[in-house]
């Protein structure tokens, strides 16, 4: 199991792997591709992990065609989401990139619908844990830290649940 080739984000993995100093670990997925939508939502506010977006070697903005545009706003009308991960489920589409990441509950069950593979911050923690790039205790204590430092809404029992697994691995 090696680097993933290529996904697509929203801004939620990008700010709160940001957020526990954790951004290194998006390196395990060779192109990130982002809409100019989560580009601005995460640069022009200055958000965690906009320096680290801006220096990414592997994160790159890519247009929507005119057919993913209005997908797009039909994501965010029907299912009343934001710009930023409608955009997000559209440019997976266009491009058919198959792996979408978010930290959003109602994005991840949207893109489930649109036939996605979706993984937030915590699978991106847990696949660099299989790859070799963190050990253990680091998995452990990173999956800690996104309940703790970061703004991801993640419960302590789910976070109890992880840790158990890691332990058991």
């Amino acid at each position: 199991m090696g680097k993933i080739e290529t996904a697509i984000s929203n801004s939620g993995p990008l700010i709160h792997l940001s957020q526990i100093e954790s951004f290194g670990l998006l390196g395990i997925i060779k192109n990130i591709y982002i809409t100019k939508e989560v580009f601005d939502e995460v640069c022009s506010f200055s958000l965690p992990g906009s320096k680290e977006v801006k220096k990414s070697s592997n994160i790159k903005v890519k247009d929507l065609n005119y057919k993913a545009k209005d997908l797009s706003r039909l994501i965010s009308d029907k299912y009343s989401l934001d710009l930023g991960e409608a955009t997000s489920i559209s440019l997976a589409k266009q491009e058919k990139i198959n792996l979408f990441l978010t930290d959003d509950l109602s994005a991840k069950v949207v893109a489930k619908e649109f036939g996605l593979q979706v993984h937030g911050s915590i699978g991106i923690i847990l696949r660099a844990f299989r790859v070799g790039v963190l050990k253990k205790q680091d998995v452990i204590r990173s999956v800690q830290n996104l309940h703790k430092k970061s703004s991801m809404f993640i419960t302590a029992d789910l976070i109890s649940y992880v840790i158990k697994q890691i332990e058991k691995a």
